[in-house]
């Protein structure tokens, strides 16, 4: 990968800069007697994960993992799933096309831009235990949350379904009977007004209990000038409740609701041909935040619900967890992608999707030298989804269904040679069945075409890790692992001959990395260099026609680097960085795909990201000044298979910050908040569909800033 010097550079001081920076900082002092507050802390926290189903310290887990806690989210600005890409290196979430909660998600360069059911995402979402399978409805609000891992690179023995290019963890609060009641909210420009609530306590002798609720609303952001309005807003409710208890002496069962509905109006695209080329000016006024559209009345209305039941019991030589749950969402989705006052391509669905699944963990009580990690998991998903295309003119509604049955049995087992030298192996068996079926009806009430077709796939992944200490404070690790994808099909196409069928898709990862705690404790820097080989890696386009693709890219290679560090600079002081590079390119394909990779880069894999950031502590009479600022860049990258530069998404910086002042004892806070300082403009999604004569893009939200609060009763 060759880079410009201007990016060599920006990856040279981002990576210097906490160390020198940490190097620079006095030496603390003595530690005060009584366990310090964490502002007061004189080394960094320890971070404890769950990445490998047991908990460890961040630091001896030999994987690439981002974990964020509560707080973090809080002062950082990560209010919801979206907001991680300015966290962790190589990731891009964003909204998907078309919708404010369908989750686009690329990890070092690998996921999938098509909401419907039939192309699987690449990067699995956990709520808790609970694997959560479609985009729609992905982008989750951070509430009520404990913490939220990232664990980077193919996940297939310990998480396995769909996870060839990583994992987020979202994990919850967990009712502990603690009383409490806090009411925090949020407000801003652009009409924002948001409000939160969690209770928690106590019922009876031994019934914990949490609950939480969430609404969140902001006007829009983009003009349409052709109805004289504002239209990309947002209106979200959501809510938690969760009870626990003991059951015997050594058994604790846990019960989890929450629920969310949202009303927001579709998002509108806005046409991104300007004046000076060859082609219809779509933007005549050269402004990304007006737009056109013959859509009045667009629809997004979402609605979900989940139930989970977990028993854990501590046997004397493991732990063994169970987790059934049921989950459902419908989806009525009406809107304009082509970003005119004309009907050149409007969608059409309303998708009805139910889950339920089964998992059992068994988890070894031994603290070595041979521990270890085996489970059963089995999944049933059911999405039936009329949807219909008006290209031009009323279409086709197309009723598609899907029934997906999943199975999996696992095991990861880590023995230590000695203190400081451990080997980890692990090993996967997936199963997955898809049958698969349209109906195809005309807009004159005939019949057009009907499909049906039943597959199923296996796969046998492993796992192969090695880690060394070198000393108490420094850990290098080096893993190759393999990872599955099932096959598919392209259920957007809109005859029978257009419903094709891709193969899995799999991958080879190596990963070799240093986990370091320097500087007594003050400096946290970790790095890792990554290289992913895939076969068959599954990619989603549109023609220019707007015919819908779902396709397998023969061979692909993926790989770079990623550095993480974290320092306290001072007494109340500390900075964070993150640097990602993938450099990506097809390897191999079939004469007849040459036309479609040959000389293409991949879509949603930036060369380059980086993160730096700071937050300051400082005590004021009876509570405390705490201030941080974050800046976030982005290489450029192309949003489409066809790299179509016109929708390039080109390059990045946003700043946030933040200022808030904490009463003693955190019964009371309120901060002064802005996020996109610069007011940056950038496409988080695009169609070029030259056939159908235009181009569109979605645009980030502008500048915002406001005031948070929260107060505590008890």
């Amino acid at each position: 990968m060759k880079l410009p010097c201007r990016r060599m550079l920006s990856l040279a001081v981002a990576a210097a800069l906490l160390p020198a920076a940490a190097l620079a900082a006095p030496t603390p002092g003595p530690a005060p007697e009584a366990d310090p507050a964490p502002q007061d802390a004189q080394t960094l926290e320890a971070v404890t994960v769950t990445a490998q189903r047991r908990e460890e310290q961040l630091q001896k887990t030999p994987i690439s993992i981002t974990a964020l806690s509560a707080q973090d989210l809080e002062r950082r600005q990560v209010t919801r799933l979206d907001d991680l890409k300015f966290e962790v290196p190589n990731l891009i979430i964003e909204p998907n096309t078309g919708t404010t909660t369908g989750a686009k998600i690329f990890l070092r360069g690998v996921g999938a831009d098509e909401s419907l059911f039939t192309a699987d995402p690449a990067v699995a979402i956990y709520i808790d235990d609970v694997y959560i399978p479609r985009q729609t409805g992905a982008l989750f609000d951070l509430y009520d949350v404990e913490r939220v891992e990232v664990l980077r690179g193919p996940q297939g023995t310990l998480y396995g379904r769909n996870a060839t290019g990583g994992a987020i963890r979202y994990i919850t609060r967990q009712p502990n009977g603690d009383p409490s009641f806090v009411v925090s909210g949020q407000l801003g420009n652009l009409g924002r007004g948001d409000l939160r609530t969690a209770l928690g306590g106590r019922l009876g002798e031994a019934l914990d209990f949490s609950a939480a609720a969430l609404t969140r609303n902001r006007d829009g952001f983009s003009r349409d000038v052709t109805n004289n309005r504002d239209v990309n807003d947002q209106e979200v409710y959501a809510m938690r409740l969760g009870f626990s208890m003991p059951l015997g002496d050594s058994t604790r069962a846990s019960f989890n609701l929450d629920g969310n509905k949202e009303r927001s109006g579709p998002a509108y695209a806005t046409g991104v041909i300007r004046a000076g080329g060859t082609r219809p000016v779509l933007d005549p006024d050269n402004d990304y935040y007006t737009l056109q559209t013959n859509v009045v009345q667009g629809r997004n209305n979402l609605d979900q619900f989940g139930a989970v039941l977990t028993l854990e019991s501590e046997l004397d030589w493991a732990t063994w967890r169970n987790i059934v749950h049921y989950r459902s969402m419908q989806n009525l989705l009406f809107g304009d992608f082509d970003g005119t006052a004309q009907t050149r391509f409007h969608l059409f669905q309303d998708q009805d999707q139910d889950q339920k699944g089964y998992e059992s963990q068994l988890i070894s009580a031994s603290e070595g030298p041979f521990t270890w990690v085996g489970g059963l998991f089995w999944f049933k998903e059911s999405n039936n989804q009329p949807t219909r295309q008006d290209i031009f003119a009323t279409g086709s509604t197309n009723t598609i269904n899907l029934d997906t049955d999943a199975r999996a049995v696992y095991g990861q087992g880590t023995w230590a040679f000695s203190d400081a030298l451990r080997l980890t192996g692990g090993l996967r068996w997936s199963w997955e069945e898809k049958d698969f079926s349209v109906v195809s009806i005309r807009a004159n009430g005939t019949p057009n075409f009907s499909f049906a077709k039943k597959d199923e796939w296996s796969k046998l992944d492993w796992r192969l890790a090695l880690d060394y200490s070198i000393s108490d404070d420094v850990m290098a690790y080096a893993s190759a692992a393999t990872g599955f994808k099932s096959g598919g099909f392209n259920g957007r196409g809109g005859s029978a001959a257009a419903i094709t069928t891709v193969d899995e898709e799999t991958v080879l990862a190596y990963e070799v990395g240093l986990k370091t705690t320097l500087l007594d404790e003050r400096l946290r820097f970790n790095a890792a260099y990554y290289r992913n080989q895939y076969d068959d890696l599954q990619l989603t386009a549109f023609a220019p026609d707007g015919t819908s693709l779902l396709l397998n890219a023969a061979d692909t290679r993926i790989q770079g680097f990623e550095i993480d560090a974290t320092a306290l600079l001072a007494q109340g002081w500390t900075a964070n960085a993150s640097v990602g590079t993938i450099d990506a390119e097809y390897t191999a394909f079939s004469a007849i795909n040459r036309p479609i990779f040959e000389g293409k880069e991949l879509k949603q894999a930036p060369e380059l990201t980086w993160t730096v950031g700071t937050q300051y502590r400082m005590e004021m009479a009876d509570g405390s000044l705490v201030m941080g600022v974050q800046a976030h860049y982005t290489d450029e990258h192309f949003q489409n298979l066809a790299n179509s530069p016109i929708i390039k998404t080109d390059e990045y910086t946003l700043v946030d910050a933040r200022i808030a002042y904490e009463a003693d004892g955190g019964r009371w806070m309120v901060a002064l908040w802005g996020k996109n300082l610069t007011d940056e403009e950038y496409f988080t999604g695009a169609f070029d569909l030259a056939a159908l004569g235009f181009a569109d893009a979605y645009m980030n939200v502008p500048r915002t800033y406001g005031i948070d609060f929260r107060y505590r009763f008890w």
